[in-house]
């Protein structure tokens, strides 16, 4: 794989808590009906800002909801950080000289002010947003247009997320999806993409891929990684039963 493209909540910045909250307070300040965190998240399939206000509102939203919505998540967003792990994923992968992207359902707007604030925005060739694109994920549209940006073949990229849309969209772009299982996003199905529990584990399914069979990934113990780390918990999530 030449490239590798990650999804941002959930997968390189723990960040559904304080976006979700963002958003629960802010449908709550303007007008709309008491919403979970949980809820919100459910949701977050629908598009960027103002679409997920506008589902919750049951009106047209616009301007002046989405800087609502800003006012909830500008200031909480000082305090958010990636996950553990990633700023020495990002650092392995550019030294192997993968390219790198983002590709996310937030805003471009909400994209650059939370990559920002986590410290990682400048390791990125390429941030593509779900304001950029026609359809939200699973659809390929946002992937593809990353990977043209970065000058490489959906086929030799690798996305990176940790919700079922994310695996979608790699499976519609034509790209490796791989479940970054460290988010702990609920409702992934088995299937035959790879896990990665850690960060880590994501450089050693790149630098040891295994063959493919169709679109299922071979099974552990057909390569080593070369970094000599067992291929054990790099396990496919059907073989785990569940995500």
């Amino acid at each position: 794989m030449r490239a590798v493209v990650f999804d941002m909540d959930g997968t390189l910045l723990d960040s559904v808590p304080t976006v979700s909250r963002a958003y629960a307070d802010a449908i709550r300040s303007l007008g709309g009906p008491p919403v979970s965190p949980e809820e919100v998240v459910a949701s977050w399939h629908v598009g960027h800002t103002d679409l997920v206000l506008a589902h919750f509102l049951g009106r047209a939203c616009g301007p002046a909801e989405v800087e609502c919505f800003h006012a909830h998540l500008d200031p909480a967003v000082t305090e958010l950080r990636p996950f553990p792990g990633i700023p020495a994923l990002l650092d392995e992968l550019a030294d192997d000289g993968r390219r790198l992207g983002v590709f996310t359902a937030a805003t471009r707007r909400v994209a650059l002010i939370m990559l920002a604030a986590a410290g990682i925005d400048a390791r990125f060739g390429v941030v593509v947003a779900g304001d950029e694109v026609e359809r939200p994920k699973p659809a390929p549209d946002g992937l593809l247009l990353a990977v043209r940006q970065l000058g490489v073949p959906a086929e030799a990229t690798a996305y990176v997320g940790d919700a079922e849309v994310d695996l979608g969209c790699a499976k519609a772009a034509g790209s490796l999806g791989v479940h970054a299982r460290w988010g702990a996003r609920a409702g992934v199905r088995a299937g035959a993409h790879p896990v990665a529990a850690r960060p880590c584990d994501v450089l050693s399914l790149l630098v040891a891929p295994r063959r493919r069979t169709g679109n299922a990934m071979a099974r552990p113990g057909a390569s080593q990684p070369e970094s000599g780390r067992s291929a054990d918990h790099l396990r496919l999530a059907g073989e785990e039963g569940q995500p």
